[in-house]
């Protein structure tokens, strides 16, 4: 008896807890494969939105995310690859500058952010540099090691 009384408990802290913090909704996790310059980059984003659909642009340097949202405070935690856009990271969310919190480490840039309203809306990130600098001497290196492929196997057949 004393067993089902602390799961019922538990049970109703369980339902109740969200709300009495204040968080509307659990996050929904979507991974968004980017492919450029001969990669692929992964962008995970959990979020209490839906992200719709997600452009890139190189030239520009910016992914810009559609989302829909359906609660009034929003939360969103988004991975972005250093090698795929790094430097100071500039956000906008439908055209007016925002300020998310950033870490980065040696592999991705990790944004967390805040904001309130319902609808669909548009968040821009727009990063300083694309792709690691070597990626324009990675064709060259591959060359190279090929040729001397190529040079080993005659000097051994000889």
């Amino acid at each position: 008896m004393k067993t089902l009384q602390l799961a019922l408990v538990f049970t109703v802290l369980i339902a109740i807890f969200p709300y009495a913090y204040g968080i509307e909704a659990p996050g929904l996790k979507k991974v968004i494969t980017i492919e450029t310059g001969g990669y692929q980059f992964d962008v995970e984003v959990v979020a209490t939105f839906q992200v719709d659909e997600i452009d890139f642009s190189e030239d520009d340097k910016k992914i810009t995310f559609y989302i829909t949202n359906g609660i009034t405070n929003n939360l969103a935690e988004i991975q972005i690859p250093i090698n795929l856009i790094n430097g100071d990271l500039t956000f906008f969310l439908d055209g007016q500058e925002i300020f998310p919190l950033v870490r980065q480490n040696a592999q991705i840039s990790f944004v967390t952010l805040e904001f309130e309203g319902k609808g669909e809306r548009t968040l821009e990130v727009i990063g300083t540099t694309y792709l690691p600098e070597f990626s324009e001497i990675a064709p060259l290196v591959l060359a190279s090691a090929l040729i001397g492929l190529v040079l080993i196997r005659k000097i051994h057949k000889i």
